[in-house]
């Protein structure tokens, strides 16, 4: 038996400026929710415009660019979504790690 152990982190924190941008080049599998203040999110050819307040969150199953607006000063946890089985029994002898987050900052 694999001994229970703590997955490394999933979560990215972050503060905006007011105007300020950040740019997620694949959004797919990832929660964005707003800690504080207000973001407005665009993903690449989607014609939503998403509008977050504190509290609120988003997630998409696209492999699309998202950039993120800060309408104010704001502050936002990027997080990747649970997914099935993994999610609700992470410690499962011979089961498959999850993918490690990977973002890179870039001009928006």
């Amino acid at each position: 038996m694999t001994p229970c152990t703590t997955p490394p982190s999933s979560q990215f924190e972050l503060s905006l400026a007011h105007q300020g941008m950040f740019s997620v080049a694949d959004a797919a599998g990832l929660q964005m929710t707003c800690r504080e203040g207000s973001l407005w999110i665009t993903l690449d050819n989607d014609t939503r415009d998403i509008v977050l307040s504190a509290g609120q969150s988003f997630l998409t199953t696209q492999h699309r660019r998202a950039i993120i607006y800060a309408m104010g000063p704001s502050s936002l946890r990027l997080e990747l979504a649970p997914t099935g089985q993994a999610a609700r029994q992470p410690c499962q002898a011979g089961q498959a790690r999850r993918p490690r987050m990977l973002l890179a900052l870039q001009p928006a």
